[in-house]
């Protein structure tokens, strides 16, 4: 079979061969990418996310379209401990799980994790190769040897006794009622319905001898191969078809059926056949084919048909569009410019030079040179009225050529070089030139004055008027020769380079740019470009194909649009384009960017089919049938790397301190348009925005600050939307030490405490000068004013003694000496309480002095009991509060107890102080003093004990003594309980 071979693009290039076209379809071919080896292929299975399984020299792998992936026992640990271990994809259960065969028993895979399942003693030997899911969601499994077992999803087995008792080959399939058909050779052929198994009798005459291979069609049919023939079986009848004669086995090794309901037949050896229901054409190695000994084909949820060999792995990709470039008789590897005159001929002007006439058909085309010199180049074709062509050339001169006249049959010389060409409905003919604008009719040539006289671009609407494109602008010239110029919309005047211009629909015109679409008639001037959804800005032919979509040839291929939505985006209705289809090389396009001369490269023939002569080759479409093939691509999260060490749980990513890089690794899977899928992705809580990546599929983040952020994903469909599905992970970001709210914490109470203990010790300087100045004042008072009224006093005295008993100063002079008593007692009082707390800053020592002072001269004996428990410092206020309420209660032994015995304790706890003051005096009685408001100082003590959050308890009873607790809590919260024992 012919074939045609395309270049890959460079890109692509490590992981796939060269490709070739045959019978429609476009072939890729794998035998590596990276460090994954394709050789010995076997089992094909696609799986509900979209995703190629297949068994490899390199182990299980797995395509999204772009990579293969192997799982091996670095990123799968349920593999561990297996070398060289055999894995071969099963199917696909209802749950999502593939079932994966082995040497060490059924796996289980589940998103990226495999989990061994089933293991049995005899699958290391006789290892399971085909499987089939039945209703009930058991799996059926065949050994190599034809042993059956059955399987559940908790891995509970059980092996089918006398069943296959001979083997030359088996496999299985599920027809349309859920049944499971079994081929096991030489007559032997099973089938499972409701979870029985039975062997089914082939009807009489039946041709079929050693049936290994059976597949179930969508029609109900059940399709056997065997090492010469396949036969299909319906209802009562059974077709019998030979293989062609080959010269290698040829025995039949997969059977399959595509979108069109033809069986796609693998043979061992023979290479691939196609069988139409009538016929067979066959493709081997010769043809393209990786190799002729063929392992398993399988059609996939694009259309795609997928074949495995011996040596790689084949794409079968059924093409929108045709596609003729030299190898089927094109005259130049670049056509360059293209037009269809009204005689049904194309004309071709490459880019290298020469003209050429001929037609394009699809077993071969042919053409032939037109003119004398092959160096003459063409920048602009156009078709003539009267039949054949117009051609404008850079030295200025146009001429028209016709079918069957390879000479000049008119023209016009010494122009400037000719940029386009057209004939109007008139007749007259409009040369645009980079000097001007000119229009001949009835063998006159007269110029047409014009804003900018660098003229590129020509064309007539349906109204009749001419358009005129330049650098600065667009010109529209009435029949009745009236002209309205528009500027480009470009936001500084730079100027808009136009490739061609077309309307869409009548009434609207357009200029493809190398900007984008801009509208210049039928509406505001407006440009749609690659932020309005276009793929490309850049548009060099227009077409429209009669069911309201514009065709654009563009850099990279071919789009299509809906004109209905152009026009909304054009007037501000609707924000981008929503439905954008993409022909790229993928889909068979002959690949190279078209260039923007020679021109126009574009035409639609009389039946509606559109041609676009692109870099290197021609293509042709049905634009009612073709379409972009696949689906919305289903995103998912590949893989995480933390500074190069791959990071296995993916459901919650935790980084430690200190990383410095995060890549995310992303895929998009689609078996059809892999290379072409672009994503954006985002990081919230970093990326203010999407960020468009194109179709990169790794995103890098370094140093990321503390904190939880959440990765997104999307990718682009063929129709150029977002997919409204997205893939998202959460990362963690964990702090460092010192960023942790514990050690922030730590820190702030540390500085907390620096500056409580600062600030202490400024008080204790303070304090300490304080008391260095009220020393010195005490002093100073002692030393002059006491000295000085000790000296009156003495004065005083010493007078009262000359005086006579009855003289009648003497009362006088003994209130002065009273009063002089009074004043020296209060003097020193004060002096004492100035010495105080600097004399005296321990409590303890303080209430001794106090106590010996107070009943110094009474003769009662005053007992300081040890202080109990830690003591600790009391703030001067609060020393000073409980001196002065110990003292009142002293003063009031002094005054009215008449105790001889007075007992003083300190007892200190975390939580209070407790001062019991106790005598054995007269007592009284506690609530007729207490009635007595103001009696024996009680009052002024419960003030003071207020003042400092203190509490004052007073026990007594006439004639046995009083006891006075105060209880000081250590800090002014701290404000229960009463004095340990003490009744409440």
């Amino acid at each position: 079979m012919k074939a045609l071979f395309l270049t890959v693009p460079a890109q692509q290039a490590c992981a796939q061969q060269a490709s070739v076209i045959v019978d429609r379809y476009k072939v890729d071919t794998w035998r590596s990418q990276e460090e994954v080896r394709l050789a010995f292929t076997s089992n094909l299975v696609q799986t509900r996310e979209g995703y190629l399984w297949l068994s490899s020299q390199s182990g299980l792998v797995r395509f999204d379209g772009v990579r293969f992936k192997a799982f091996t026992a670095e990123n799968s640990p349920a593999l561990r401990g297996h070398t060289r271990l055999i894995t071969i994809p099963l199917a696909q259960d209802r749950d999502g799980g593939l079932w994966v065969g082995s040497g060490s028993g059924l796996f289980r895979v589940a998103g990226d994790n495999v989990k061994l399942i089933a293991t049995n003693a005899a699958f290391k030997s006789d290892i399971v190769n085909a499987a089939a899911v039945d209703p009930q969601n058991r799996l059926w499994a065949v050994t190599r040897s034809g042993r059956v077992f059955v399987i559940d999803r908790s891995g509970k087995q059980r092996e089918l006794e006398g069943t296959l008792v001979s083997y030359s080959g088996s496999s299985m399939t599920v027809d349309n009622n859920g049944d499971i058909w079994i081929a096991a050779g030489e007559g032997a052929i099973y089938r499972i319905r409701d979870g029985q198994l039975k062997r089914i009798r082939l009807p009489d005459g039946a041709q079929v001898q050693d049936p290994s291979r059976v597949y179930a069609t969508r029609d109900g049919a059940v399709w056997f191969g065997t090492q010469t023939a396949i036969a299909r079986w319906k209802g009562d009848r059974i077709d019998y078809f030979p293989l062609p004669t080959t010269n290698g086995f040829g025995a039949v090794t997969a059977l399959a059926e595509d979108t069109d309901g033809r069986m796609w037949v693998g043979s061992y050896g023979a290479g691939l056949h196609w069988f139409d229901g009538k016929e067979f054409s066959s493709f081997t190695r010769a043809d393209g084919l990786s190799d002729d000994r063929i392992i398993d084909i399988l059609p996939d949820h694009q259309g795609n048909m997928w074949v495995a060999t011996r040596d790689g792995l084949n794409r079968f990709r059924p093409l929108q569009v045709e596609a003729f470039t030299a190898r089927t008789g094109l005259p130049s590897d670049m056509p360059g410019g293209m037009v269809r005159d009204n005689e049904g001929g194309v004309w071709l002007a490459p880019p290298t030079g020469g003209l050429f006439h001929g037609h394009i058909r699809d077993a071969a085309s042919s053409f032939r040179r037109v003119g004398k010199s092959p160096a003459d180049l063409v920048l602009s074709l156009a078709p003539a009225r009267k039949g054949g062509v117009w051609v404008g050339r850079p030295n200025g001169v146009v001429s028209r050529y016709s079918g069957g006249n390879t000479s000049v049959l008119g023209g016009v010389k010494g122009l400037p070089p000719v940029t386009d060409l057209l004939e109007d409905t008139s007749g007259a003919l409009w040369i645009a030139t980079w000097r001007g604008l000119y229009r001949g009719h009835d063998g006159q040539l007269e110029p047409i004055e014009q804003k900018d006289d660098f003229i590129l671009r020509l064309f007539q609407d349906a109204a009749g008027a001419v358009w005129v494109a330049s650098l600065t602008g667009v010109t529209r010239i009435d029949p009745a020769g009236h002209q309205t110029f528009t500027q480009w919309p470009m936001p500084q005047q730079t100027g808009i380079r136009p490739n061609v211009i077309f309307e869409a629909p009548k009434g609207t015109v357009w200029v493809g740019s190398d900007e984008g679409l801009v509208r210049v008639g039928g509406g505001r001037t407006t440009i749609v470009a690659v932020e309005e959804g276009l793929p490309e800005s850049w548009v060099g032919a227009g077409e429209t194909d009669g069911v309201g979509r514009l065709w654009l040839g563009q850099l990279g291929g071919l789009t299509r649009i809906k004109i209905e939505e152009l026009i909304s985006v054009a007037d501000g209705k609707l924000a981008s384009l929503l439905d954008v289809g993409s022909f790229k090389p993928l889909d068979g396009l002959p690949g190279g960017d078209p260039a923007a001369w020679p021109h126009p490269w574009s035409y639609r023939d009389p039946n509606g089919k559109l041609w676009f002569a692109m870099g290197h080759g021609i293509v042709a479409l049905n634009p009612e049938t073709a379409k972009p093939i696949g689906a919305a691509p289903k995103v998912y999260i590949d893989e995480a790397f933390v500074d190069g060490t791959r990071k296995s749980d993916l459901d919650s990513l935790v980084i430690e301190p200190g990383s410095r890089r995060i890549d995310i690794r992303y895929t998009g899977v689609d078996l059809t348009h892999g290379p072409d899928v672009r994503f954006r992705y985002r990081l919230d809580g970093f990326d203010p925005d999407w960020i468009d990546a194109g179709t990169q599929r790794v995103a890098s983040y370094t140093r990321l600050a503390p904190g939880t952020y959440k990765f997104r994903v999307s990718a682009k469909d063929v129709r150029g939307q977002w997919s409204p599905t997205e893939a998202s992970i959460s990362l963690r970001v964990l702090a460092p030490f010192y960023l942790t709210a514990w050690f922030i914490g730590l820190v702030i109470l540390s500085l907390t405490l620096v500056l409580w203990m600062y600030h202490r010790a400024a008080l204790r300087i303070r304090g300490a000068a304080i008391m260095e100045e009220r020393t010195r004042l005490a002093r100073d008072i002692h030393d002059s004013l006491l000295q000085g009224f000790g000296g009156i006093a003495l004065q005083l005295h010493a007078v009262d003694q000359r005086l006579g008993t009855h003289s009648p100063e003497r009362a006088s002079l003994d209130r002065i000496l009273g009063l002089v008593d009074r004043t020296l007692t209060d003097a020193r009082k004060v002096v004492w309480d100035i010495r105080l707390p600097n004399e005296a800053d321990d409590l303890a020592a303080s209430l001794q002095l106090s106590a010996h002072r107070i009943l110094a001269d009474t003769g009662a004996v005053v007992n300081f009991a040890p202080a109990q428990g830690t003591t600790y410092e009391l703030s001067l206020s609060v020393r000073q509060q409980c001196l002065a309420m110990v003292e009142e209660a002293l003063v009031n032994v002094r005054k009215h107890a008449g105790a001889s015995i007075v007992v003083i304790k300190l007892v200190y706890t975390w939580q209070a102080l407790y001062i019991t003051v106790t005598d054995d005096g007269a007592g009284f009685d506690v609530d007729e003093a207490r009635r007595r408001n103001g009696h024996w100082g009680l009052q002024g003590m419960q003030e003071r004990a207020k003042a400092i959050g203190a509490h004052v308890e007073v026990e007594s009873q006439p004639g046995v003594g009083t006891t006075i607790g105060i209880q000081v809590p250590r800090r002014r919260w701290l404000r229960w309980g009463l004095l340990p024992g003490s009744r409440a």
